[in-house]
Order: C-alpha cells, then structure tokens, then sequence
C-alpha cells in the first residue's frame, strides 16, 4: 500500500471543506452582525430627529415698547412619538440666537402648540422686516415679521 487511499483522501478534503466553510460563515456573522447594529441605531437617531418637527400655527407678530421688541408666535409639535425638549430648540431673528424662549413647556410633546415670545435683550434695532426662524432636528422653519418702530 503506496500512499492514501481514495477514500481516506476525500474524507479529508470534505473535512476540510466543511472547516472552511464553518469559518467563513464565523466571520460574515459577526462583520454583518456588528454592521446591521450600528445601521439599526443609526436608523433609530434619525427616525427621532425626522419625528421632531414643528410649524407654525400663526404668523409672528411684532411689537415695540420703548426699549424692548417683542415677537410673539405659535408653534404646533406635528411629530408623532419624540418629545422636543429645550435643548433640542433655537430661536433666531435675523441671524441672531435668541437666548429666552418666553413661554417654553419643556418637553414639547407631540400635538402639542404652545404660544411664545421673544424679546430683544440686546440694543439691536429690530425695525423692519425680520425673518424669525425656529430651528428643531427635523428642519428649521422660518417666518418673516415686520417690526414697526415707535412714531
């Protein structure tokens, strides 16, 4: 008897094989698996911050004392399932953020429209039209305002 016989020969080549095999699928299972879950909270953060969107419910409206502007505006939570808390929201006139949010219920739930303001804390003279833009995660919207000065 010169060498391996046939049989012992394909006997280690089909252990071979299904080794091989039993590697390969050990790898793709933990590649795929650590790609599909970073992809599904990825999915999640954006499906949160598409869901937390706002519009307005009147247009903005400005008014003047003697040293302050003050806009007043509604906006209506139109999200169905995240809430929009304080830190997720901007308000700014012009170019300019606006610190206070007069009238903020933090956190804004879906459906729920809230009556706000803003007042100028600034000596910045908002006369004219203005564009005030309240900025959530899902999008900005943006309004313009004119703001009359005293006579």
């Amino acid at each position: 008897m010169k060498g391996i016989s046939t049989i012992l020969a394909m006997i280690l080549i089909v252990i071979i094989v299904v080794a091989l095999i039993g590697l390969t699928y050990t790898f793709a299972v933990g590649l795929f698996g650590t790609a599909t879950t970073g992809a599904t909270g990825q999915t999640e953060a954006v499906t949160k911050r598409l869901d937390q969107s706002i519009g307005f419910v009147t247009n903005p409206a400005c008014t003047n004392t003697t040293d302050t502007w003050t806009i007043t505006f509604t906006i209506k939570h139109t999200g169905a399932t995240h809430d929009i808390t304080s830190s997720d929201i901007d308000v700014l006139v012009g170019n300019t953020k606006i610190g206070t949010i007069n009238g903020w219920v933090d956190p804004m739930t879906p459906g729920l429209t809230e009556y706000l303001s803003v007042s100028n804390e600034s000596a910045v003279d908002w006369s004219g039209t203005q564009t005030l833009t309240v900025s959530v995660p899902a999008t900005p919207v943006s309004r313009t305002v004119v703001c009359e000065a005293l006579p």
